[in-house]
């Protein structure tokens, strides 16, 4: 065999611990403190109904019986109360499962009104590989408040205000030996969001949303080099319409972009979001969408009480957790009652 294909050993060994460095080196800066907002991409940062998880997750222009946007507590002629519960199956990591529970309350019917939505967030174990640093336990957890108004500021336009109760997240990855690669909680120390709707033909609806939050981040792990105290900035703005192509039919699309900074530093997502809904006889609905190009589907059964919901979608959020966590599959159930 010829030599000069042969690297000396000492060359080689050196090869593959740079490797290994740079991609340690390269996740640790993706994997640094601003994945605080993993949780909240699952959790409170998409409290949508199952309805519209189906349609692709738009969250500014569709009045539904729960709403992102608080321009439509404002709207709403019955009282509500529903539970929603996701599972997401991550094929290289734990399976996350959520569960939402809404109550809205009209002030004054059709005019003004208040919802109280409650979350909580979390794993079952799973593990996924670091490269350089082998096989890691992911745990992720969230729990949130957030109380809306919502009042009529015309005979077509709605405006409203959320107000940040309580969130705290936690995030880490952890070696199967124990000590802690990434070991992330976060607190808000305050955060609200804004809204406006405009219904400009009946059941049709241009809404835009804008929310911001400051949250403090305790970080300490290996990845990390030590402990570490960081205020993170998050904002998030949505503007979409949704429309009637036929009186049984309802289409919408919608632009969202998130920003997060500390300090001088910040990072982006812009996304697009669409989908439609077909009523069928007899209270049933079929749905899909696309969310950021994620596929959603789901159906529907409501009476003039009873609303139940489902929905999967395959890869969502994959912008934030593919690279770590490969693909994966959300089933999304949601039950609600009016009176």
């Amino acid at each position: 065999m010829s030599e000069k294909h042969l690297l000396p050993m000492p060359y080689l060994t050196f090869c593959v611990l740079l490797v290994a460095g740079v991609c340690t080196a390269a996740l640790a800066q993706v994997m640094g403190p601003e994945a605080y907002g993993i949780p909240s991409r699952f959790g409170m940062g998409a409290p949508v109904t199952t309805r519209l998880l189906a349609m692709g997750g738009v969250m500014s222009c569709v009045n539904d019986v729960q709403f992102t946007n608080p321009a439509f507590a404002a709207v709403q002629e019955d009282c509500d109360l529903g539970l929603r519960i996701n599972t997401t199956d991550l094929d290289n990591g734990p399976r996350l499962t959520s569960f939402e529970a809404h109550y809205v309350h009209p002030l004054v019917p059709n005019q003004t009104g208040l919802q109280l939505t409650v979350l909580t967030l979390d794993s079952s174990s799973g593990s996924t590989t670091l490269p350089g640093m082998g096989p890691a336990a992911a745990a992720l957890s969230e729990d949130a408040l957030v109380v809306d108004y919502g009042r009529r500021l015309g005979e077509q336009l709605a405006g409203g205000l959320s107000v940040l109760g309580y969130q705290h997240s936690k995030f880490s990855l952890a070696s199967p030996l124990g000590p802690k690669y990434l070991d992330l909680s976060a607190e808000a120390d305050y955060g609200f969001r804004g809204g406006v709707a405009y219904e400009y033909q009946p059941g049709d609806w241009l809404g835009v949303a804008y929310s911001y939050s400051q949250n403090t981040i305790k970080a300490n792990g290996l990845m990390l080099g030590g402990a570490s105290r960081t205020v993170f900035h998050s904002d998030f703005f949505a503007i979409g319409a949704s429309r009637h192509l036929r009186p049984d039919t309802l289409a919408a699309v919608e632009f969202q972009r998130g920003t997060t900074g500390s300090g001088p530093s910040s990072s982006s997502t812009n996304s697009w979001h669409l989908g439609a809904e077909h009523i069928l006889p007899q209270g049933w609905a079929l749905r899909a969408g696309l969310s950021d190009g994620s596929p959603s589907f789901g159906l529907g059964y409501a009476n003039a009480r009873w609303r139940l919901d489902y929905a999967c979608v395959s890869d969502w959020n994959d912008d934030a957790v593919g690279t770590l966590f490969g693909r994966s599959d959300t089933h999304s159930l949601h039950l609600s009652y009016r009176w």
